[in-house]
């Protein structure tokens, strides 16, 4: 693990009961869609799941057609990308990061329009295009509507190329990337050992796209073992009190109700 990632997880997890929260600090867009040492193997698996299962991963309305010529257009002038994309196969093909776009519809809401997620976290992107952020995350405990009311003013507020980043975590029990409800990737069923359970750690970044005014959401998957937390004893003190002060409804989202008492012997161990 390099030094960013450990610092990562001390900052995902610092040692506090746990609570959902919005929190972002200021990006670097070009940055986080730049190609990384893995570009190859990642790029081989988007491919893969856009020639083969479109229909759970490519997805677009209509309207988005300007949308994604201005994210196609900003992933050559940043020069994060080979060749020339022109629509939102060939932009989802070039960039490893899964990606949303998001459009302000007439009550202030903003709702996807476009998205290429190649590496769902159990979740089935094809149910959500056409929806508003609110109803999109409304399967989320805790996100209660006023906290969906601040996550739109953010939205909102949000200036023309300015980008913000935050990160989201879960627990898996298999490093692959895509989860996709319809694939039958290992559940957390106890017993397992720590290197067969995985923090799976999604970065996002959002930026206002500066012609159209929509919202260009990236997601950026970083898988990490649990017995990989376990080395860095500030991270696993943290991680093993945010599993055992999470809410139950909190814990069942997660898929970690039957599995929270083992992994906190885990992390204790």
């Amino acid at each position: 693990m390099n030094v960013q990632s450990q610092s990562q997880l001390t900052a995902i997890f610092p040692d506090q009961d746990f609570q959902f929260s919005f929190r972002a600090h200021p990006g670097d867009a070009k940055k986080f869609f730049a190609p990384t040492e893995n570009h190859s193997d990642v790029m081989d698996e988007r491919r893969h799941w856009l020639a083969n299962d479109p229909g759970h991963h490519l997805l677009k309305e209509p309207v988005a057609d300007l949308l994604v010529a201005e994210a196609c257009h900003l992933a050559r002038e940043w020069g994060t990308v080979k060749g020339e994309p022109s629509d939102l196969r060939s932009l989802g093909e070039s960039w490893e990061s899964d990606f949303v776009l998001l459009e302000e519809n007439d009550e202030g809401q903003y709702v996807m329009r476009a998205a290429v997620i190649c590496f769902p976290s159990s979740w089935s992107p094809e149910e959500k295009l056409g929806l508003p952020v609110y109803e999109i995350h409304s399967v989320v405990p805790t996100l209660n509507r006023d906290l969906g009311a601040r996550i739109d003013k953010f939205l909102a507020n949000l200036k023309p190329g300015a980008a913000w980043e935050r990160a989201n975590w879960g627990l898996s029990g298999s490093p692959e990337l895509n989860q996709h409800p319809t694939r039958a990737n290992r559940c957390l069923t106890p017993p397992f050992g720590s290197e067969e359970a995985w923090v799976r750690i999604e970065n996002q970044i959002l930026l206002r796209l500066p012609k159209t005014g929509g919202i260009l959401f990236g997601i950026r998957l970083l898988n990490i073992s649990l017995a990989e937390v376990k080395r860095y004893p500030q991270a696993s003190k943290g991680l093993h009190r945010a599993i055992a002060t999470m809410p139950d409804e909190v814990a069942e989202y997660k898929s970690i109700t039957q599995s929270r008492e083992h992994l906190l012997s885990l992390l204790a161990a």
